[in-house]
Protein backbone atom coordinates (compact mmCIF):
# COMPACT_ATOMS: atom_id res chain seq x y z
CA UNK A 1 0.00 0.00 0.00
CA UNK A 2 1.33 3.01 -1.23
CA UNK A 3 0.32 5.43 1.77
CA UNK A 4 1.79 8.60 0.86
CA UNK A 5 -0.73 8.59 -2.41
CA UNK A 6 -3.65 8.43 -0.28
CA UNK A 7 -4.82 10.54 2.56
CA UNK A 8 -6.62 10.13 5.97
CA UNK A 9 -10.04 11.88 4.99
CA UNK A 10 -12.78 10.05 5.69
CA UNK A 11 -15.09 10.50 2.41
CA UNK A 12 -12.84 8.04 0.75
CA UNK A 13 -14.12 5.09 3.44
CA UNK A 14 -17.13 3.14 2.77
CA UNK A 15 -20.19 4.60 4.59
CA UNK A 16 -20.32 2.10 7.79
CA UNK A 17 -16.79 3.04 8.81
CA UNK A 18 -17.17 6.58 8.48
CA UNK A 19 -20.16 6.15 10.67
CA UNK A 20 -17.62 4.83 13.42
CA UNK A 21 -15.32 8.12 12.90
CA UNK A 22 -18.42 9.92 13.73
CA UNK A 23 -18.85 8.08 16.95
CA UNK A 24 -15.55 8.16 17.77
CA UNK A 25 -15.34 11.98 17.69
CA UNK A 26 -18.58 12.23 19.34
CA UNK A 27 -17.45 10.43 22.43
CA UNK A 28 -14.26 11.86 22.03
CA UNK A 29 -15.84 15.15 22.70
CA UNK A 30 -17.60 13.79 25.84
CA UNK A 31 -14.56 12.40 26.91
CA UNK A 32 -12.75 15.46 26.96
CA UNK A 33 -15.12 17.60 28.69
CA UNK A 34 -15.69 15.23 31.19
CA UNK A 35 -11.98 14.48 32.11
CA UNK A 36 -11.94 17.99 32.72
CA UNK A 37 -13.67 17.83 36.38
CA UNK A 38 -11.53 14.82 37.52
CA UNK A 39 -8.59 15.34 39.91
CA UNK A 40 -5.55 14.86 37.63
CA UNK A 41 -3.39 12.78 39.69
CA UNK A 42 -6.05 10.12 40.56
CA UNK A 43 -7.27 10.25 36.79
CA UNK A 44 -3.46 9.43 35.70
CA UNK A 45 -3.43 6.92 38.53
CA UNK A 46 -6.28 5.51 36.99
CA UNK A 47 -5.31 5.29 33.68
CA UNK A 48 -2.13 3.68 34.37
CA UNK A 49 -4.15 1.01 35.84
CA UNK A 50 -6.62 0.45 32.92
CA UNK A 51 -3.34 0.58 30.59
CA UNK A 52 -1.60 -2.51 32.43
CA UNK A 53 -5.09 -4.35 32.12
CA UNK A 54 -5.33 -4.12 28.87
CA UNK A 55 -1.53 -5.19 28.22
CA UNK A 56 -2.15 -7.94 30.47
CA UNK A 57 -5.29 -9.09 28.98
CA UNK A 58 -3.31 -9.20 25.98
CA UNK A 59 -1.09 -11.89 27.21
CA UNK A 60 1.99 -9.57 27.51
CA UNK A 61 4.22 -9.37 31.41
CA UNK A 62 7.08 -8.94 32.55
CA UNK A 63 9.51 -6.38 31.27
CA UNK A 64 7.96 -5.88 27.71
CA UNK A 65 4.85 -4.67 29.99
CA UNK A 66 6.92 -2.33 31.73
CA UNK A 67 8.11 -0.92 28.43
CA UNK A 68 4.39 -0.55 26.66
CA UNK A 69 3.17 1.58 29.84
CA UNK A 70 6.32 3.73 30.14
CA UNK A 71 5.82 3.89 26.25
CA UNK A 72 2.08 4.78 25.54
CA UNK A 73 1.63 7.08 29.14
CA UNK A 74 3.88 9.89 27.04
CA UNK A 75 0.38 10.90 24.86
CA UNK A 76 0.98 14.72 23.31
CA UNK A 77 4.11 14.85 25.37
CA UNK A 78 5.46 12.21 23.47
CA UNK A 79 8.12 12.20 20.35
CA UNK A 80 7.04 12.09 17.07
CA UNK A 81 7.18 8.89 15.03
CA UNK A 82 10.21 9.72 13.05
CA UNK A 83 12.32 6.82 11.48
CA UNK A 84 15.05 7.16 14.24
CA UNK A 85 12.33 6.47 17.06
CA UNK A 86 10.65 3.59 15.17
CA UNK A 87 14.28 1.83 15.06
CA UNK A 88 14.57 2.50 18.54
CA UNK A 89 11.17 1.37 19.52
CA UNK A 90 11.26 -1.86 16.85
CA UNK A 91 15.35 -2.71 18.62
CA UNK A 92 13.81 -2.25 21.93
CA UNK A 93 10.75 -5.06 21.12
CA UNK A 94 12.93 -7.26 19.02
CA UNK A 95 15.49 -7.48 21.78
CA UNK A 96 12.56 -7.64 25.18
CA UNK A 97 11.95 -11.03 26.24
CA UNK A 98 8.56 -12.79 26.41
CA UNK A 99 6.76 -11.27 23.84
CA UNK A 100 3.08 -13.04 24.68
CA UNK A 101 0.74 -13.16 22.59
CA UNK A 102 2.78 -10.80 20.28
CA UNK A 103 5.20 -11.72 17.64
CA UNK A 104 8.82 -9.77 17.13
CA UNK A 105 10.16 -10.14 13.68
CA UNK A 106 12.65 -13.00 13.13
CA UNK A 107 15.40 -9.93 11.81
CA UNK A 108 15.39 -7.00 13.48
CA UNK A 109 14.03 -3.74 11.68
CA UNK A 110 17.49 -2.07 11.15
CA UNK A 111 16.96 -0.60 7.54
CA UNK A 112 16.30 3.18 7.83
CA UNK A 113 14.29 2.70 4.32
CA UNK A 114 11.99 0.26 6.22
CA UNK A 115 11.83 2.80 9.55
CA UNK A 116 11.07 6.01 6.92
CA UNK A 117 8.15 3.52 5.26
CA UNK A 118 6.87 3.18 8.73
CA UNK A 119 6.55 6.53 9.45
CA UNK A 120 5.56 7.99 7.08
CA UNK A 121 1.85 7.77 7.40
CA UNK A 122 2.27 9.41 10.83
CA UNK A 123 2.08 12.77 8.59
CA UNK A 124 -0.58 11.91 6.86
CA UNK A 125 -3.22 15.20 6.81
CA UNK A 126 -6.36 14.27 8.13
CA UNK A 127 -8.29 12.00 10.94
CA UNK A 128 -5.83 10.55 13.49
CA UNK A 129 -7.88 7.17 13.14
CA UNK A 130 -6.92 6.70 9.81
CA UNK A 131 -3.50 8.02 9.91
CA UNK A 132 -3.29 5.65 12.91
CA UNK A 133 -4.55 2.83 10.04
CA UNK A 134 -2.37 3.56 7.61
CA UNK A 135 0.78 3.71 10.69
CA UNK A 136 -0.72 -0.03 11.44
CA UNK A 137 -1.19 -1.43 7.74
CA UNK A 138 2.49 -0.60 6.71
CA UNK A 139 4.17 -2.10 9.99
CA UNK A 140 2.78 -5.08 9.61
CA UNK A 141 3.65 -5.32 6.08
CA UNK A 142 7.44 -4.51 6.86
CA UNK A 143 7.82 -6.71 9.77
CA UNK A 144 5.86 -9.90 7.78
CA UNK A 145 8.07 -9.30 4.85
CA UNK A 146 10.78 -9.13 7.23
CA UNK A 147 10.07 -12.60 8.97
CA UNK A 148 9.12 -14.33 5.78
CA UNK A 149 5.51 -13.59 5.19
CA UNK A 150 4.60 -14.87 8.72
CA UNK A 151 1.23 -13.11 9.69
CA UNK A 152 1.40 -13.94 13.61
CA UNK A 153 0.04 -10.72 15.55
CA UNK A 154 2.16 -8.35 16.01
CA UNK A 155 3.38 -6.16 19.01
CA UNK A 156 4.89 -3.03 16.64
CA UNK A 157 2.15 -2.29 14.11
CA UNK A 158 -0.39 -1.75 17.23
CA UNK A 159 2.29 0.26 19.13
CA UNK A 160 3.11 2.12 16.13
CA UNK A 161 -0.76 2.61 15.67
CA UNK A 162 -1.57 3.75 19.45
CA UNK A 163 1.75 6.26 19.54
CA UNK A 164 0.12 8.22 16.61
CA UNK A 165 -3.33 8.01 18.41
CA UNK A 166 -1.64 9.05 21.74
CA UNK A 167 0.04 11.84 19.67
CA UNK A 168 -3.68 13.18 19.04
CA UNK A 169 -4.67 13.36 22.41
CA UNK A 170 -6.48 10.13 22.44
CA UNK A 171 -6.39 7.33 25.13
CA UNK A 172 -4.16 4.14 24.88
CA UNK A 173 -5.32 1.70 22.59
CA UNK A 174 -6.22 -1.43 23.64
CA UNK A 175 -4.48 -4.47 21.94
CA UNK A 176 -6.00 -4.84 18.52
CA UNK A 177 -5.52 -7.40 15.50
CA UNK A 178 -7.36 -5.82 12.94
CA UNK A 179 -8.37 -8.70 10.21
CA UNK A 180 -6.38 -8.39 7.17
CA UNK A 181 -8.13 -7.67 3.98
CA UNK A 182 -7.43 -8.56 -0.05
CA UNK A 183 -9.75 -5.93 -1.74
CA UNK A 184 -8.08 -4.29 -4.59
CA UNK A 185 -9.23 -1.26 -3.68
CA UNK A 186 -7.17 0.32 -1.11
CA UNK A 187 -10.08 2.42 0.52
CA UNK A 188 -12.00 -0.93 1.49
CA UNK A 189 -8.75 -2.74 2.01
CA UNK A 190 -7.77 0.09 4.64
CA UNK A 191 -11.48 0.17 5.71
CA UNK A 192 -11.44 -2.92 8.21
CA UNK A 193 -8.24 -1.80 9.85
CA UNK A 194 -10.17 1.49 10.56
CA UNK A 195 -13.22 0.03 11.95
CA UNK A 196 -10.96 -2.12 14.23
CA UNK A 197 -9.39 0.63 15.72
CA UNK A 198 -12.41 2.89 15.90
CA UNK A 199 -13.84 0.20 17.79
CA UNK A 200 -11.01 -0.42 20.31
CA UNK A 201 -10.64 3.66 20.82
CA UNK A 202 -14.37 3.32 21.47
CA UNK A 203 -13.78 0.55 24.03
CA UNK A 204 -10.90 2.84 25.99
CA UNK A 205 -12.53 5.98 25.74
CA UNK A 206 -16.00 3.76 27.52
CA UNK A 207 -13.07 2.53 30.18
CA UNK A 208 -12.06 6.02 30.85
CA UNK A 209 -15.23 7.98 31.15
CA UNK A 210 -16.17 4.99 33.63
CA UNK A 211 -13.53 5.60 35.66
CA UNK A 212 -14.87 7.51 39.02
CA UNK A 213 -12.51 8.80 41.76
CA UNK A 214 -12.84 7.03 44.99
CA UNK A 215 -14.43 9.72 46.80
CA UNK A 216 -17.37 10.23 44.55
CA UNK A 217 -20.89 9.29 45.26
CA UNK A 218 -23.50 8.28 43.80
CA UNK A 219 -26.09 10.50 42.35
CA UNK A 220 -29.34 11.13 44.27
CA UNK A 221 -32.30 9.06 42.30
CA UNK A 222 -32.72 10.88 39.16
CA UNK A 223 -35.31 10.16 36.71
CA UNK A 224 -34.59 7.43 33.88
CA UNK A 225 -33.46 8.97 30.96
CA UNK A 226 -36.08 8.35 28.42
CA UNK A 227 -33.29 6.65 25.93
CA UNK A 228 -32.35 3.98 28.73
CA UNK A 229 -36.16 3.33 29.80
CA UNK A 230 -36.70 2.21 25.79
CA UNK A 231 -33.44 0.23 25.12
CA UNK A 232 -33.57 -1.08 27.82
CA UNK A 233 -37.52 -2.19 27.44
CA UNK A 234 -36.42 -3.10 23.90
CA UNK A 235 -33.92 -5.42 25.00
CA UNK A 236 -36.37 -7.62 27.31
CA UNK A 237 -38.63 -7.42 24.70
CA UNK A 238 -36.13 -9.32 22.27
CA UNK A 239 -34.91 -11.30 24.82
CA UNK A 240 -38.66 -12.64 26.11
CA UNK A 241 -38.79 -13.23 22.16
CA UNK A 242 -36.20 -16.04 22.12
CA UNK A 243 -37.65 -17.63 25.49
CA UNK A 244 -40.16 -19.76 23.55
CA UNK A 245 -37.63 -20.99 20.80
CA UNK A 246 -35.08 -21.57 23.47
CA UNK A 247 -36.59 -23.70 25.61
CA UNK A 248 -37.85 -25.76 23.14
CA UNK A 249 -34.24 -26.66 21.76
CA UNK A 250 -33.31 -27.05 25.27
CA UNK A 251 -36.04 -29.47 26.26
CA UNK A 252 -35.10 -31.86 23.94
CA UNK A 253 -32.09 -32.03 25.71
CA UNK A 254 -33.67 -32.49 28.89
CA UNK A 255 -37.77 -32.54 29.16
CA UNK A 256 -37.69 -30.76 32.57
CA UNK A 257 -35.18 -27.66 31.29
CA UNK A 258 -36.55 -24.24 31.22
CA UNK A 259 -36.14 -20.63 30.68
CA UNK A 260 -36.61 -17.64 32.22
CA UNK A 261 -37.00 -13.84 31.60
CA UNK A 262 -36.12 -11.91 34.65
CA UNK A 263 -35.32 -7.99 34.81
CA UNK A 264 -34.08 -5.23 37.33
CA UNK A 265 -33.27 -2.07 37.68
CA UNK A 266 -30.46 -0.04 40.09
CA UNK A 267 -29.44 3.66 40.33
CA UNK A 268 -27.07 2.89 42.83
CA UNK A 269 -25.77 -0.90 43.04
CA UNK A 270 -28.93 -2.41 44.78
CA UNK A 271 -31.81 -3.09 43.14
CA UNK A 272 -35.20 -4.49 44.53
CA UNK A 273 -34.21 -8.03 44.52
CA UNK A 274 -30.72 -7.34 46.59
CA UNK A 275 -27.17 -7.07 44.94
CA UNK A 276 -27.52 -6.14 40.94
CA UNK A 277 -27.59 -9.18 38.83
CA UNK A 278 -25.36 -7.16 36.24
CA UNK A 279 -22.19 -7.47 38.37
CA UNK A 280 -18.95 -7.13 36.72
CA UNK A 281 -21.10 -6.18 33.82
CA UNK A 282 -21.31 -2.74 35.10
CA UNK A 283 -18.38 -0.52 33.80
CA UNK A 284 -19.26 2.31 36.26
CA UNK A 285 -18.92 1.69 39.37
CA UNK A 286 -22.07 2.80 41.32
CA UNK A 287 -23.69 4.34 37.77
CA UNK A 288 -27.52 3.31 37.10
CA UNK A 289 -28.24 0.46 34.91
CA UNK A 290 -30.93 -1.90 34.11
CA UNK A 291 -30.72 -5.69 33.93
CA UNK A 292 -32.28 -8.32 31.76
CA UNK A 293 -31.59 -12.17 32.55
CA UNK A 294 -32.36 -15.22 30.21
CA UNK A 295 -31.67 -18.01 32.62
CA UNK A 296 -31.28 -21.26 31.30
CA UNK A 297 -31.86 -24.63 33.53
CA UNK A 298 -31.12 -27.70 32.10
CA UNK A 299 -30.31 -30.75 34.36
CA UNK A 300 -27.94 -29.56 37.37
CA UNK A 301 -26.88 -26.51 35.25
CA UNK A 302 -27.66 -23.23 34.87
CA UNK A 303 -26.58 -20.38 32.83
CA UNK A 304 -27.29 -16.56 33.34
CA UNK A 305 -26.92 -14.53 30.32
CA UNK A 306 -27.40 -11.35 31.58
CA UNK A 307 -27.98 -7.86 29.17
CA UNK A 308 -27.01 -4.81 30.57
CA UNK A 309 -28.30 -1.38 29.93
CA UNK A 310 -26.08 1.07 31.84
CA UNK A 311 -25.28 4.70 32.31
CA UNK A 312 -21.23 5.44 31.84
CA UNK A 313 -19.61 8.33 34.00
CA UNK A 314 -20.33 10.21 37.20
CA UNK A 315 -21.90 12.56 36.69
CA UNK A 316 -24.01 11.47 33.93
CA UNK A 317 -22.79 12.32 30.76
CA UNK A 318 -25.92 11.02 28.90
CA UNK A 319 -23.72 7.95 27.24
CA UNK A 320 -25.05 4.49 27.72
CA UNK A 321 -23.75 1.34 26.93
CA UNK A 322 -25.05 -1.57 26.18
CA UNK A 323 -23.41 -5.00 27.61
CA UNK A 324 -23.80 -8.59 27.72
CA UNK A 325 -22.17 -11.66 30.19
CA UNK A 326 -22.60 -14.82 31.06
CA UNK A 327 -22.18 -17.02 33.83
CA UNK A 328 -22.40 -20.98 34.39
CA UNK A 329 -23.21 -22.87 37.39
CA UNK A 330 -22.60 -26.38 37.51
CA UNK A 331 -21.79 -28.96 40.31
CA UNK A 332 -18.52 -27.78 39.71
CA UNK A 333 -18.94 -24.14 40.63
CA UNK A 334 -19.56 -20.91 38.35
CA UNK A 335 -17.51 -20.06 35.62
CA UNK A 336 -17.87 -17.10 32.87
CA UNK A 337 -19.68 -17.99 29.93
CA UNK A 338 -16.81 -18.31 26.84
CA UNK A 339 -16.42 -16.06 24.08
CA UNK A 340 -18.01 -13.42 26.29
CA UNK A 341 -16.57 -10.44 27.28
CA UNK A 342 -18.95 -7.88 30.16
CA UNK A 343 -16.58 -4.84 28.43
CA UNK A 344 -17.19 -5.44 24.86
CA UNK A 345 -21.02 -3.98 23.67
CA UNK A 346 -22.94 -0.97 21.99
CA UNK A 347 -21.97 2.50 23.03
CA UNK A 348 -25.13 4.79 22.47
CA UNK A 349 -24.55 9.03 22.66
CA UNK A 350 -26.92 11.10 23.75
CA UNK A 351 -28.63 12.54 20.51
CA UNK A 352 -29.19 8.93 19.23
CA UNK A 353 -32.54 7.79 18.84
CA UNK A 354 -32.71 3.44 19.75
CA UNK A 355 -33.68 2.89 16.04
CA UNK A 356 -30.06 3.85 15.22
CA UNK A 357 -28.53 1.60 17.45
CA UNK A 358 -31.25 -0.97 17.95
CA UNK A 359 -29.42 -3.28 14.70
CA UNK A 360 -26.25 -3.40 16.50
CA UNK A 361 -27.70 -4.25 19.78
CA UNK A 362 -29.85 -7.27 18.65
CA UNK A 363 -26.89 -8.64 16.94
CA UNK A 364 -24.90 -8.66 19.99
CA UNK A 365 -28.35 -9.94 22.39
CA UNK A 366 -28.48 -12.67 19.39
CA UNK A 367 -24.62 -13.95 19.40
CA UNK A 368 -24.58 -14.08 23.21
CA UNK A 369 -28.22 -16.23 22.96
CA UNK A 370 -26.33 -18.36 20.71
CA UNK A 371 -23.10 -19.14 22.52
CA UNK A 372 -25.35 -19.61 25.18
CA UNK A 373 -27.15 -22.26 23.57
CA UNK A 374 -23.69 -24.00 21.79
CA UNK A 375 -22.33 -24.22 25.06
CA UNK A 376 -25.18 -26.01 27.11
CA UNK A 377 -25.31 -28.26 24.28
CA UNK A 378 -21.74 -28.60 24.35
CA UNK A 379 -21.92 -30.03 28.26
Amino acid sequence: MDTLRLSADPARLPDRVRDELTDVDRLRRIWSGHRQTQPRQAREAARRSLVRSRIEGAGVGGALAEFLESTLADGMGGRALGPEYVLELADRVHSLPAPGAFRAPGTPLAAYGHARVVSAPAAVPGHPLIRAAHTYAETLAVVTELDDGNEAPRLLPWLAAALVLRRSDFPPLPPVHPPASTDPDPDERLAPTVSALARAVTAALRDELSWTPPESVPDPGEPVPPLAAVTSRRVTEHLRSHRESVGLILRGLDPAARAAVRTGGCDAGVGAEGLSEAGRAVLTPGAAHWWTTLELLVDDVTLSLVVVVQEIGRPRTGVLAVTVDGRLTDPDGVRDLPGISGTEGVTLMPTDCVDDRWPRIRDLVDEGVSLALGELTRI
